[in-house]
């Protein structure tokens, strides 16, 4: 159950910036960087933002606000991809809980990819190019249900502070931005985007993200 009060969410949201790479770029195999195993088609599951408000003394996730940056991410995404000539199928929730066995599918290839993920952040990232993450079969499942060459997922977080605390601290937005793309076929994470991470004052605070969120989202 998602709480609108979230001490813990915030501590752990921090946890997982402050652990972050230090050198934000692009992790990927060799094959994907050389275009051998660079997927044509990509089905990207919803992308999800969290938005945690920092107040003075406490924080709170902005669930509906969280929701509107994730269609903005989802959009952004979508573009950049495009640019660079993917065709991109962008799922939505309203179509993934239309249909009960992509429903399914798509929460075990979601479930599977958290644990990944936090190996990935946890330990080396660079270990990508080595192949030693791999999704599993969940992965090569929705993307043949799907018929797609690749699984793509992003994630945001972004905390952001309140006038009040904005004042206090000058510590403005902090957001962490992960995007990769999965192998359908081998579940390898063949490439793991993360752009810089920790910039301390950017958006200037939370009135300052919801006064242009689409432009933040872009920006990023």
């Amino acid at each position: 159950m998602r709480r609108a009060l979230v001490s813990v969410l915030f501590t752990a949201a921090m946890a997982v910036i402050l652990v972050a790479p230090a050198g934000a770029g692009m992790h990927a195999t060799k094959e994907f960087e050389a275009g051998d195993t660079r997927p044509r088609t990509i089905a990207f599951l919803p992308p999800r933002a969290t938005l945690i408000k920092r107040k003075v003394i406490k924080a709170e996730e902005q669930i509906e606000e969280g929701a509107e940056l994730s269609k903005f991410l989802a959009t952004s995404v979508r573009n950049e991809f495009e640019k660079h000539g993917y065709i991109v199928r962008m799922l939505t929730p309203d179509e993934v809980n239309a249909n009960p066995d992509l429903q399914e599918l798509v929460l075990d290839a979601d479930r599977r990819y958290a644990e990944m993920l936090n190996q990935v952040r946890l330990k080396l990232p660079k270990q990508i190019a080595a192949r030693r993450y791999q999704a599993g079969d969940e992965m090569r499942v929705l993307a043949s249900k799907l018929g797609v060459d690749a699984i793509g997922f992003a994630d945001l977080t972004m905390i952001a502070s309140a006038p009040g605390a904005l004042f206090l601290s000058g510590s403005g937005t902090q957001q962490m931005l992960t995007v990769s793309v999965i192998d359908g076929g081998t579940a390898t994470i063949e490439a793991y985007f993360v752009p810089p991470v920790l910039r301390r004052g950017a958006f200037t605070g939370y009135e300052a993200v919801m006064a242009d969120p689409a432009g933040k989202i872009g920006d990023m």
